[in-house]
């Protein structure tokens, strides 16, 4: 294993501040990582009892086959829902489609919009970003309904996901490989806490990414609050045919990662970070895998699987149905 220690530290909160919802260049990644092997980059900074604190590992060769590949290269899918990691919402991009702001929608916040409802009296309640293509698969808990069920892309692609489910085998073995005691203090949390039904190994959901010159191009500094305290994510990088740039990029460090073809990179997914744009006509095909702790429902860590709102009453009956 190759061990660099990053140079720079912005600060967490100046960091946030700086470049939370903003795209990335590659100038935000002063210091370039081009992993040729497996390689561990370490904060400058050390633990309370002295040891070293990881920014993110790099696993090469972690795929025995296509298997994976070949099933992330077919996804098309693209979604409007992932407004923190769509970037700023570009106006003049929105008027092209005869959307104008103030007449056919409104800003929530830089990078999520509220539409016009059909009648053209009030604005809806759903927030949007801009179009990226990012799908979720496998588990998750309903924003709206507080119900845990597989994503809709999952009930539509039944033999695609059992191909995928290979990623929690070799992104695991990757993950062990690089910090066995993270892993262990991981999967410890996934089988404790979360019925067997709503994971995959110790990961409940995979977020399957795609980056292209014609499709999405970069993926805006985002944190992703809802991992486990423990912070490490596991993403399969795939490339296809030659580009530059696509980095993962740590502002707050001023690391970026260039990852080869077939490679598990495991990070600390509470720093921010982001995808630099891609150039080039190749393709990067990528799949985070990650334990979302909203669907832990067992033991102290548990949370209520009772559906919320309106949904509630779905389950919570009525006196006539109690007495039946």
């Amino acid at each position: 294993m190759k061990y660099i220690t990053a140079k720079t530290d912005l600060g967490e909160k100046a960091t946030f501040q700086k470049y939370n919802g903003k795209f990335l260049e590659e100038s935000d990644a002063q210091d370039l990582i081009t992993v040729t092997e497996d390689t561990a980059i370490m904060k400058p900074v050390a633990s309370l009892d002295g040891s070293d604190v990881p920014l993110a590992y790099v696993i090469c060769k972690a795929f025995p086959n296509d298997n994976v590949r070949n099933v992330l290269a077919t996804i098309e899918d693209t979604t409007t829902m992932r407004a923190n990691c769509s970037g700023p919402i570009d106006k003049a991009e929105m008027a092209a489609k005869n959307l104008i702001e103030g007449r056919d929608y409104k800003l929530r916040t830089a990078n999520s919009y509220h539409v016009r409802t059909k009648d053209g009296k009030r604005w809806g309640i759903i927030a949007y970003g801009s179009v990226i293509h990012s799908i979720m698969i496998g588990y998750k808990r309903g924003r709206f309904t507080g119900a845990i069920d597989a994503s809709g892309w999952t009930k539509s692609n039944p033999e695609k996901f059992e191909i995928l489910k290979e990623i929690s085998v070799y992104n695991e073995n990757a993950f062990d490989k690089a910090n066995p005691v993270v892993y262990n203090k991981q999967r410890k949390f996934a089988e404790s806490f979360v019925k067997p039904e709503h994971r995959i190994g110790i990961f409940t959901t995979l977020s399957a990414n795609r980056y292209h010159a014609g499709q999405s191009t970069k993926m805006a500094a985002h944190v992703d609050s809802g991992d486990t305290e423990f912070g490490m994510t596991s993403m399969c990088v795939f490339r296809q045919g030659d580009y530059q740039g696509a980095y993962l990029t740590f502002p707050r460090y001023g690391i970026g990662i260039d990852a080869p073809d077939n490679s598990v990179i495991i990070a600390d997914s509470r720093e921010v970070h982001g995808v630099t744009p891609i150039r080039g006509n190749g393709e990067r095909f990528s799949c985070v895998a990650y334990c979302d702790n909203r669907l832990a429902t067992m033991g102290v860590a548990g949370k209520s699987e009772r559906k919320i709102g309106r949904f509630a009453k779905e389950e919570s009956g009525n006196l006539e149905t109690f007495f039946e």
